[in-house]
């Protein structure tokens, strides 16, 4: 295995391990910020169309340029159905609590919704409940964007690193290690005529390559002195 190769192995490894944790990691907290961004957007629309008297299909146009969302109000004593039957149940079990809530329910189709639901009171004293819904894949799908985003970023700086690295290892190291042998060799068989290494800066392969001539030196005249 040559040491191109086995740079190049760990190299891969240590990119791998470092992606996955790094895409780990990075998929939680998009998630959840992701998350609570579509519960700000929710809860200021919700207090927008509270303080203005808005009215929901205007909430709702309102919700939509910051992110696809449904507002409604309906009067809690009225019998629901569905989504809004959830959300009265919810809030009615909290309510001695809290006026607002923010849950994820699931549809009967397996769809997840994000509602953020509060309770309200109108001037003739009975209460009524605001809600603004929004599709979780919709936030969902927000996140994955801007992780696919992150790892796409991260996979082509791997590639501009690992491209670069392999390019010095070759010049740096690969390259001289490789012709410095092929003398060596030469030199082990007695062939004396190739040309003495020639440093191309002070690292340690350029003092490997000194090295070498002074071997080089000392094996032809302790050849020739044999030979005399």
């Amino acid at each position: 295995m040559g040491l191109r190769l086995k740079f190049n192995i760990v190299l891969v490894a240590v990119f791998i391990s470092g992606f996955t944790t790094v895409g780990a990691v990075a998929h939680r907290y998009l998630q959840k910020q992701a998350v609570e961004d579509a519960k700000r957007a929710a809860t200021l629309v919700l207090d927008a169309s509270g303080l203005a008297s808005i009215d929901s299909r205007i909430a709702t146009a309102l919700g939509s340029r910051i992110i696809e969302m449904r507002v409604r109000e309906f009067n809690e004593a009225e019998t629901q159905s569905g989504l809004e039957a959830d959300v009265v149940q919810k809030l009615s079990a909290v309510k001695a609590r809290q006026t607002q809530i923010t849950e994820v329910f699931k549809t009967p189709t397996g769809y997840q919704k994000l509602v953020v639901a509060r309770v309200v009171q109108i001037a003739d004293g009975s209460s009524r409940i605001r809600s603004a819904t929004i599709d979780f894949n919709d936030v969902t799908a927000t996140a994955e964007l801007a992780l696919t985003t992150l790892m796409s970023s991260l996979g082509a700086v791997f590639f501009a690193v690992f491209l670069v690295l392999n390019l010095m290892l070759d010049r740096i190291i690969v390259r001289p290690l490789a012709e410095m042998s092929r003398r060596v060799d030469a030199v082990s068989i007695g062939n004396f005529s190739v040309p003495e290494f020639v440093p191309a800066s002070k690292d340690e392969i350029s003092v490997l390559g000194i090295a070498f001539n002074r071997l080089r030196r000392s094996t032809e005249e302790a050849i020739k002195l044999l030979k005399g």
